[in-house]
């Protein structure tokens, strides 16, 4: 499968969500940025944790194209911002394009369907006039909290702890991409 992760400049997240998928698969993996020059090295933030997790990465930056998201079979992008402008650039493979978290993790399916039935009972109380539970709206205001935290921390100019951060984040939705992944290839 060839995934692409796309962030902003295509120093920090992406490449270091490459590096880590590189690392657990055989799969075939790039990143871009959707405004990143081309050939910068992966930020020192990015660099720095990847050693210390023993993960080797020889990163050059590169910007979004046509021809990389041809390419790929998954796009996955660090926020629903990148996500949103990928659809509106490319709208031939909007299937295709998701945030990572939102891909990856099976709860947010579920999350989402469970939101999508409770604004149902939601109407339908207010169409036919019955008193609208509060644990109702509780639920949903709950709902709507879990389904719109989709993006991935940006360690951008933080310090070493912030990175570290981002890498265990994206180390635990990239296991359960892996996980995801390997399920639909049998």
């Amino acid at each position: 499968m060839n995934i692409l992760f796309v962030c902003t400049g295509n120093t920090c997240r992406s490449p270091m969500a490459q590096a880590i998928l590189q690392h657990k698969t055989e799969h075939n993996v790039q990143s871009a940025g959707l405004f990143a020059g081309e050939g910068m090295p992966a930020s020192e933030g990015t660099s720095e944790v990847l050693k210390q997790e023993g993960i080797s990465s020889d990163h050059k930056s590169q910007p979004v194209t046509e021809d990389l998201i041809k390419w790929a079979d998954l796009v996955l992008t660090m926020t629903q911002n990148h996500r949103d402008m990928l659809k509106q650039s490319y709208p031939a493979d909007t299937g295709k394009i998701f945030t990572l978290k939102e891909y990856a993790d099976p709860n947010y399916e579920n999350n989402w369907n469970e939101l999508k039935e409770a604004y149902a009972q939601l109407e339908e109380a207010k169409l036919t006039g019955s008193e609208i539970d509060p644990n109702l709206l509780d639920q949903i205001n709950q709902l709507e909290k879990q389904v719109q935290n989709v993006d991935i921390i940006d360690p951008f100019g933080g310090n070493y702890m912030t990175y570290q951060k981002t890498y265990e984040e994206l180390d635990n939705y990239l296991e359960l991409l892996v996980k995801k992944i390997d399920n639909k290839d049998r």
